[in-house]
């Protein structure tokens, strides 16, 4: 004679409610072996191992949807198999989406611009798409100065070549700093992290201003406070 388990007992054994086990016979998917007349229910061992199954699938992503159509279809190993694949799938579009989520909220720590979105709510979808964008902008002007340099270079080999006073190289030099430097500072503007205001400071205190490669040192013409500000384009 197989061994009979209340609801209450199979409930306890497998760490879900009784609710859960009277929903699943509502649904179709696992009735007890027998129901006596005051109305209990009692499982055996074949029931108990059916309940496993669906909470091990529920674990994994199934719908309730499809573990019904598993356990009623007459070839579930190969419709299983298809879930699992499924499944499989859909549990990896979901980790990626979740991965790029985690990769935005990482960049939104490391560029410091969320106390900034604290106080400028508006601001903050607009700062970081010209955050990301100045991804393109460096990589535009680290070309720009390779060929400037290379310019240069040819032009101070040139006047060696023709024995022509050195200042000329040098003044060469101190313009095409000049031009890059102003190239650079018409394409960016920064973000402080006090207030959240967006600004293009003077040329001069651009120049001046200790930096980082996102970040520079700037007074907030807005808050008044001094301190290391988003680097982002200016479009």
């Amino acid at each position: 004679m197989q061994e009979k388990y209340s609801i209450g007992e199979v409930a306890k054994m497998l760490d879900i409610s009784t609710r859960t086990l009277r929903f699943y016979d509502e649904k179709d998917l696992v009735k007890p072996a027998y129901i006596e007349e005051n109305g209990y229910r009692f499982y055996e061992k074949e029931q108990i191992k059916q309940i496993e199954l669906i909470l091990f699938l529920k674990d994994i992503g199934f719908s309730l949807k499809q573990i019904k159509i598993l356990v009623q279809d007459q070839h579930g190993k190969q419709s299983l198999e298809l879930l699992l694949k499924q499944q499989y799938q859909e549990n990896k579009q979901k980790i990626n989406e979740l991965t790029a989520k985690q990769k935005q909220i990482e960049h939104l720590q490391k560029t410091g611009v969320l106390s900034a979105a604290l106080t400028n709510f508006s601001d903050i979808t607009s700062i970081m798409r010209k955050e990301n964008k100045m991804t393109t902008v460096r990589r535009k002007i680290l070309i720009f100065l390779i060929m400037l340099i290379i310019i240069e270079l040819i032009g101070i080999s040139l006047m060696y070549a023709l024995r022509l006073s050195p200042i000329i190289a040098i003044v060469i030099a101190l313009l095409g700093a000049v031009f890059f430097s102003k190239y650079y500072y018409d394409r960016v503007e920064y973000v402080c992290p006090n207030c959240g205001n967006i600004f293009i400071p003077s040329f001069l205190a651009f120049n001046l201003a200790p930096h980082t490669p996102k970040f520079r040192k700037l007074t907030c013409p807005k808050c008044g406070k001094k301190s290391y500000c988003l680097e982002i384009s200016r479009e």
